[in-house]
């Protein structure tokens, strides 16, 4: 009997590695398809020929194109959560941490070019969570503005930036990194990512530091003094 049990174990086992495994390529190959194509154009069809599964095994593991899409956006956006999170929960300054954050945030992106474009596909403003279209993104947008939003307040009592509205100033630093991001895209990811990831955060310090501040700012973020 517990030789029967065992071998039950190890073929449900299995079966659960085998479905993951099914799960990683529909994922990897519908990133690719939707910043092909973007979200309507896309066929279920063409993502189980991607990811080199048969339209039944896909079924067997996704219920339909929707459910894939939040299940893209799902894994990804956890991925930058959890980082967020280590950035966030250091021994680090507020200046510190929005540095940090945003190098995170953007070097992740670059990496994950399908999905990057994938988003950018659907000309929707990062900034404005009302035009998002799964759950997921929602959250995620939410969590990061409101992460942005926290430090900026923080940079502000410390004095490292000047007094705004710390909502207006999240929205338009991730507007600011869609649009960096667009353009890297649109020249086919020629340009070095570090130095786009640079010329985002002297971008960043120079629009929100106080002036008395900013060379201490670029010096913490390796960019130097101000010229």
């Amino acid at each position: 009997m517990p030789t029967a049990i065992a071998h039950e174990k190890r073929q449900k086992s299995l079966k659960d590695k085998k479905r993951e495994l099914y799960r990683e390529a529909v994922l990897d190959a519908a990133e690719r398809v939707f910043g092909e194509e973007g979200y309507e154009a896309t066929k279920v069809q063409r993502i189980a020929a991607e990811s080199g599964l048969s339209l039944t095994t896909l079924y067997s593991v996704f219920e339909s194109k929707w459910e894939i899409y939040r299940a893209v956006h799902r894994r990804r956006l956890n991925e930058v959560m959890l980082l967020a999170q280590e950035v966030v929960t250091r021994e680090a300054s507020p200046l510190e941490t929005l540095i940090d954050g945003t190098r995170m945030q953007l070097r992740f992106f670059m990496d994950r070019r399908d999905y990057t474009k994938m988003q950018l596909k659907e000309v929707t403003a990062w900034s404005t969570i009302e035009l998002l279209r799964s759950p997921e993104q929602v959250e995620g947008l939410g969590m990061g503005l409101a992460q942005f939003a926290s430090l900026f307040r923080q940079g502000i009592e410390a004095g490292d930036f000047v007094d705004e509205d710390p909502e207006l100033m999240a929205r338009m630093v991730i507007a600011c990194q869609q649009v960096r991001l667009a353009m890297w895209m649109d020249g086919d990811c020629k340009d070095d990512p570090e130095r786009v990831v640079d010329a985002a955060l002297r971008h960043l310090l120079r629009s929100y530091c106080k002036p008395e501040r900013l060379s201490v700012a670029l010096a913490a973020a390796g960019l130097g003094a101000e010229a």
